[in-house]
C-alpha cells in the first residue's frame, strides 16, 4: 500500500537531485524499497560533496559525514541532510515530519528518540551519528517482523546497547531475525569480551577468537556475567540458533536445557556446557572442523583399499556422485563400499557452480537423468538423491533460479514414476532451508565448511539437515589414500545400504557398467516418461515400446511386422491412441546396439522373441508348440534343420547323422541356432513369463536378474528355461519338438512359413530315400535339442 509521506520523500529527492550527474531517479509510488534508499544515499553524498555517487554508504560517505556533519541534533543548522533524515524516518515507518522542512524540530526529535529506543540504545537524547544514519539508510527493521522472535530482538537491542560505542561495531537491526549483520555483531561481541582492541576485532573466526573461546569464553551451569558478558552472548547465540533460553547473564536451568537440546540437534557431545565445540557450532557454519564425523563425501571413485581406509578411520557413510565420468560411481564401487561396512548417499551435480545453471528446464533434465541413473546403479525406490547448489546463492538467486530449478528437479525425478526417488538439496544453510521450506526437498546436505558464504552467515542449521560438510582432509595410506570432505551425519539421514540396492550386472567398459542393461534401463525409463499421463491400460504396454524399438533392424521385415504387430493395432481407443502418441515421442530415443559386446545373446533377437510370446501367447500344454514358440527357439530350430536339409540335398552325408550334425551346431558359433540365438531365445522366454506374472515389472529389471544370476551360475538361465517351459522334463521337451516337426500347421505360420519349401524331417527327397534315416530324423532333431539344452542347464538326461 502506498504511503503519502514516502511518496512525498520520493518526489522531493527526485526534484532536489534529479539534475545531478550520477543520481538515479526513483519511481514515485509511495512504496519503500532499496531504490528509494539508494536515491536518498546518493542525495546525501551530493550534500557531502562526493561526485562519484554510488548506492553504497561506504567508507568515503562515512568519513565525510563524520567530518562534516558529526551528529545531527536539534542544534544542527537547517539543511538538506536534515530533510534526508526525515525521508529516511518515513521510509522506516516513523513520523519524520514534513520532508520539505530542513529544521531539526521537536517532532523530529521525538521520532529520533523513538528510533534509538527501538534500537535498544539508552537515554533520551535525540542524536543521529554516522552509524545510526547509515542504518536508517538501509532496509533494516527495528521492530519484530513476521518470522522474527521477540527474544532475538531483545538480544539484538542488547548488542547495540553494549557494543555500539566500539569502533567497528555497526548498528544491528532489531527485527527479531538472525541474519548476517547479527552474526557479525555477535562475533564482534565475543571478540570484545575476549579482550581484542578496536581495529583488531574483525568479526572473523580466526586463531585469536578460537583461542579465546577455548579459554575465558568457557561457560557452564552456575556461570554469571559478574565480569564480562560471555553468558549473555552464549544465551543470545542459542536464541539466534532457535533454542529458547533466558537472556539474563546467568547459566541456569533454562540455559542448560537449551544447550543440551542444541548439542543434540547438531550432533555434539552432550557436555551441557559452553565449551569450544559448542561455541563454534553456534557461531560459524563449519563448527569445530576437527570434531569427529562418521560420514564423508568424495569425488574420487573408491577402490576396496580406499573404502577400507574410510571404515578404519571411523567413517560409516560416504556420499558419491552419480554424474560426470571422472567422478561418478563405478559399477563395482557399490559392492566395494558395502563390503567395507559402509553405506552411501548419492549426489547429483552437473556444473551447478553458477546461477546460470539453475533454470526449471535444466532442473527437469537433471531430475530425469538422476532417476534414470539411480535405476541403472540399482538404487531401490525411495532413495534420497541430493542435487547440488555449489555456489553462494543469494536470496534473489534462490527466488529467481534455485527454487525454479528444484521445481524442475521434482517434475523430472517423478516423470517416469511418481515418488520413485526423493529429492535432497546440497548448498548453503539458506539454500537448504528455503528449498526444504518450499517442500521441494526432504533432506539437506549443508555445505558447512564454506563458512564465508553469505548463505551460511546468520542462518541456523536447517531443521531438515541430514549431512553437514565441515572439513577437507586426507585419510588412508598407500593404495588406500583418498581425499574426502568430512561430514557430520544427523539421525535424520537416510543413507543407502545393502537393503536399498539391487545387484546389477557387471559389464566390460572401463567403469564396469553393463551396456545392454544400461540401454534397456534407459529405454524402459524413457518409455515410462512417454506414457506417464496415459491410462492404466496403455501403461501396461510400456515394454512394447522398449522391445519393439530394440528389435528394429533385422526384425522389422513385413513377416515380423505381421507376426508381432504394434500394441496399438490390437487395442481400442483411447489406449491405442495414447500408445501411438507415446511411441512417436519415444522413438526419439536412440535404439540400443543389437549385439552388445557384454551380452552372450542377441538383443534384437531377444526383443523380437519376447514380443512374440507376449502377443502370440504360451503353450497351454508344455508338450506342444504355441505361436509364441514359433518366434523363438522353434523358429531357430527349424532354421537349423533347413540348413541340415540343404546340406543333405547337396549330397553331404554328415558322420553321425542328423543328431550329431545338429548337436554340434546348437548353441555354438555357426548356423541358425548359435549360442547368441539360444541365449536370446531362453532370455526372451524368461522375460515374457516374468512380465506375465507381474505386468508392472519392466523388461530391464527382468534382464538384470537374468544377467546377474547367470554371471553367478552359467547354468541358471538354461535351467530356469527348462523348468519354466518344459516343467523340467526332457520327455516333455522332446514331445514339443515332435509337435513342431511332425505337424504341418506351424510351418504355415509366420515367421516359420519362410521355411515352407524346406523338406520336413521324415519327408522323402531325391537325396534322402532311406526309410531308416527318414524315420529317425524327427527323433534326431528332438534328441539334439534336448541334449544340448539339458547339458547347458547342468541337468542329467535320466
Amino acid at each position: 500500500m502506498a504511503d503519502f509521506w514516502v511518496q512525498e520523500a520520493q518526489a522531493w529527492v527526485n526534484t532536489t537531485y534529479g539534475g545531478v550527474p550520477g543520481y538515479t531517479p526513483v519511481e514515485v509510488d509511495g512504496r519503500t524499497g532499496w531504490r528509494t534508499v539508494f536515491a536518498l544515499t546518493r542525495g546525501l553524498q551530493v550534500e557531502l560533496g562526493i561526485t562519484a555517487l554510488s548506492d553504497n554508504f561506504g567508507a568515503t560517505t562515512t568519513a565525510r559525514f563524520a567530518a562534516q556533519v558529526g551528529t545531527l541534533t536539534p542544534q544542527s543548522p537547517a539543511s538538506n541532510v536534515v530533510r534526508i533524515l526525515r525521508c529516511a524516518l518515513w521510509c522506516k515507518g516513523y513520523q519524520g515530519g514534513d520532508v520539505r522542512d530542513g529544521v531539526f524540530d521537536d517532532a523530529l526529535a521525538l521520532a529520533v528518540v523513538r528510533v534509538l529506543q527501538d534500537l535498544g540504545l539508552p537515554g533520551t537524547t535525540p542524536a543521529v551519528d554516522v552509524k545510526v544514519m547509515k542504518s536508517l539508510l538501509s532496509m533494516d527493521a527495528y521492530l519484530t517482523v513476521p518470522g522474527g522472535r521477540d527474544a532475538v530482538r531483545a538480544f539484538q537491542q542488547w548488542l547495540n546497547a553494549r557494543y555500539l560505542s566500539r569502533l567497528d561495531f555497526a548498528v544491528v537491526p532489531c527485527d527479531g531475525r538472525y541474519a548476517r549483520d547479527v552474526q557479525r555483531g555477535l562475533m564482534l561481541g565475543v571478540q570484545y569480551e575476549i579482550g581484542m582492541a578496536d581495529g583488531v576485532a574483525n568479526g572473523n573466526f580466526g586463531p585469536g577468537t578460537q583461542a579465546g573461546l577455548r579459554g575465558p569464553a568457557y561457560v557452564e551451569p552456575g556461570s554469571t556475567d559478574e565480569r564480562g558478558a560471555f553468558v549473555r552472548l552464549f544465551q543470545g547465540a542459542l536464541l539466534c540458533n532457535g533454542h529458547d533460553t533466558p537472556l539474563d547473564g546467568t547459566f541456569g536451568a533454562g540455559t542448560s536445557g537449551a544447550v543440551s537440546a542444541f548439542q543434540d540437534f547438531v550432533q555434539l557431545a552432550p557436555t551441557g556446557v559452553g565449551d569450544f565445540a559448542t561455541w563454534a557450532s553456534l557461531l560459524v557454519s563449519s563448527g569445530d572442523p576437527d570434531r569427529p564425523g562418521t560420514a564423508a563425501d568424495t569425488s574420487t571413485p573408491l577402490t576396496p583399499p580406499m573404502a577400507a581406509a574410510l571404515h578404519d578411520a571411523g567413517y560409516r557413510t560416504v556420499g558419491r556422485y552419480m554424474s560426470v565420468a571422472t567422478k561418478r560411481y563405478r559399477r563395482a564401487e557399490l559392492d566395494d563400499v558395502l563390503a567395507a561396512g559402509l553405506t552411501t548417499f548419492p549426489i547429483y551435480q552437473e556444473f551447478g557452480n553458477e546461477a546460470k545453471y539453475f533454470t526449471e528446464e535444466i532442473g527437469y533434465g537433471h531430475g530425469l537423468a538422476a532417476a534414470r541413473r539411480a535405476r541403472q546403479l540399482g538404487f531401490r525406490p525411495g532413495a534420497v538423491i541430493h542435487f547440488a547448489v555449489d555456489y553462494d546463492a543469494t536470496n534473489d538467486d534462490i527466488d529467481a533460479r534455485v527454487l525454479r530449478y528444484f521445481e524442475g528437479v521434482n517434475r523430472g525425478i517423478g516423470a517416469a514414476r511418481a515418488g520413485e526417488y526423493r529429492v535432497g538439496v546440497y548448498g548453503s544453510r539458506n539454500v537448504c532451508a528455503r528449498v526444504c521450506a518450499r517442500e521441494l526437498a526432504v533432506s539437506a546436505f549443508v555445505a558447512g565448511m564454506s563458512r564465508g558464504w553469505s548463505g551460511n552467515l546468520g542462518f541456523p542449521l536447517p531443521p531438515q539437515w541430514a549431512y553437514d560438510q565441515v572439513q577437507t582432509l586426507t585419510v588412508g595410506a598407500g593404495a588406500g589414500v583418498v581425499t574426502i570432505d568430512k561430514v557430520i551425519r544427523s539421525p535424520r539421514a537416510e543413507p543407502v545400504g545393502a537393503d536399498g540396492l539391487v545387484e546389477t550386472p557387471r559389464g566390460t567398459d572401463d567403469a564396469g557398467f553393463h551396456q545392454m542393461f544400461w540401454s534397456l534401463t534407459q529405454l524402459r525409463f524413457e518409455a515410462e516418461v512417454a506414457l506417464r499421463a496415459a491410462s492404466d491400460e496403455a501403461r501396461t504396454h510400456t515394454d512394447d515400446l522398449v522391445l519393439h524399438h530394440a528389435q528394429t533392424g533385422r526384425y522389422a521385415t513385413p513377416a515380423w511386422a505381421a507376426y508381432t504387430p504394434l500394441a496399438e493395432t490390437l487395442l481400442p481407443d483411447p489406449a491405442a491412441a495414447e500408445i501411438a502418441a507415446a511411441r512417436a515421442r519415444f522413438l526419439a530415443t536412440p535404439p540400443p546396439a543389437a549385439d552388445p559386446a557384454d551380452y552372450d545373446g542377441d538383443l534384437a533377437h531377444l526383443a523380437a522373441s519376447a514380443r512374440a510370446w507376449s502377443i502370440a501367447g504360451f503353450a497351454d500344454d508344455p508338450a506342444t508348440v504355441s505361436r509364441g514358440d514359433l518366434g523363438s527357439w522353434a523358429l531357430d530350430l527349424v532354421g537349423l534343420w533347413a540348413e541340415y536339409a540343404a546340406a543333405r540335398e547337396a549330397g553331404s552325408e554328415p558322420r553321425g547323422g542328423a543328431n550329431a550334425w545338429l548337436a554340434d551346431r546348437i548353441g555354438t558359433g555357426t548356423g541358425a541356432l548359435t549360442r547368441a540365438d539360444l541365449v536370446a531365445d531362453v532370455d526372451a522366454y524368461l522375460v515374457a513369463r516374468a512380465r506375465e506374472a507381474d505386468p508392472a515389472r519392466g523388461v530391464a529389471d527382468v534382464v538384470r536378474e537374468v544377467l546377474v544370476r547367470s554371471a553367478a551360475d552359467p547354468t541358471w538361465r538354461f535351467a530356469a528355461f527348462v523348468e519354466a517351459r518344459f516343467g523340467g522334463r526332457h520327455v516333455t521337451a522332446r514331445s514339443a519338438v515332435a509337435a513342431l516337426v511332425d505337424t504341418r500347421t506351424p510351418w504355415r505360420d509366420e515367421p516359420v512359413a519362410q521355411f515352407s519349401g524346406t523338406r520336413r524331417p521324415g519327408e522323402r527327397s531325391a537325396a534322402v530315400t532311406s526309410r531308416r534315416e527318414l524315420g529317425g530324423e524327427a527323433r534326431a532333431v528332438a534328441q539334439a535339442f534336448v541334449t544340448v539344452l539339458w547339458r547347458l542347464a547342468g541337468r542329467p538326461l535320466s
